[in-house]
């Protein structure tokens, strides 16, 4: 006959065995909860544009000397000192008076522009007052794809040394195959007679793909009816 203290020891067992059971399925539930999930990778991709495309440099620092010096193109980047001064020009607007802006073909063929414009920088030499207007251009056949101001109506003039910034909307800038074979000529005039300083000529736009900006590089200045062939030094082979 079972006696007062087997069945203390039988209920010890037992306590114990409940013990061991809740304390397993503890762990396994929280082996459970603290598991962490495998990250999914996700892929995707651009358009892709076949093809070779070169584009000499426009932004460049020389520290041949030990101490780096901008030697970056001076129509590039507005307000950092590098500037190009013209020939002197007269005080009326001529045909035969002009600067021409051929810009580098960096882009993919092909695709649509928003929001295109020519972006202009400059000032007069002197103290008088000096005023331009554009004509936007093909490279290869030198068809006028648009003309923006005027010998009336100029798109800016600028008053003394002081530089002053003007961007234009170019929208026969239509495709890159366009912005590829592309020239900017600038008529101008000066009324006492000088020189223009010029900090910026550049193009901008954008692609569904990318943004982007189209420097000069071929210069041609006619300003005093003379053109003279001012290559950017690092696009010539």
């Amino acid at each position: 006959m079972p006696t007062r203290r087997t069945g203390i020891i039988t209920t010890i067992v037992a306590i114990a065995a409940l013990v061991s059971i809740a304390v397993a399925s503890t762990a396994m539930s929280l082996a459970v909860f603290t598991a962490q999930p495998e990250e999914q990778a996700i892929f995707g991709s651009k358009a892709l544009f076949p093809g070779e495309r070169d584009t000499p440099a426009f932004d460049v620092g020389d520290s041949s000397s030990g101490t780096e010096i901008d030697r970056s193109s001076s129509f590039a980047f507005p307000a950092d000192s590098l500037t190009t001064t013209t020939s002197a020009w007269s005080t009326a607007f001529a045909a035969n008076r002009y600067l021409e802006f051929d810009l580098n073909d960096s882009l993919a063929p092909g695709v649509a522009i928003t929001s295109p414009t020519f972006d202009f920088r400059f000032a007069s030499s002197g103290a008088g007052q000096a005023c331009y207007y554009v004509e936007v251009r093909r490279i290869s056949t030198g068809a006028v794809l648009g003309t923006h101001g005027s010998s009336g109506t100029p798109l800016g003039c600028v008053t003394g040394t002081t530089q002053a910034a003007f961007s234009t909307s170019i929208p026969s800038l239509a495709t890159t195959s366009i912005a590829n074979d592309l020239r900017v000529r600038v008529f101008g005039r000066e009324s006492g007679g000088a020189s223009m300083v010029i900090d910026r000529s550049t193009v901008g736009g954008a692609t569904a793909h990318q943004a982007f900006t189209l420097y000069p590089f071929m210069f041609r200045d006619a300003a005093d009816t003379t053109p003279e062939l001012i290559p950017w030094e690092l696009a010539v082979p």
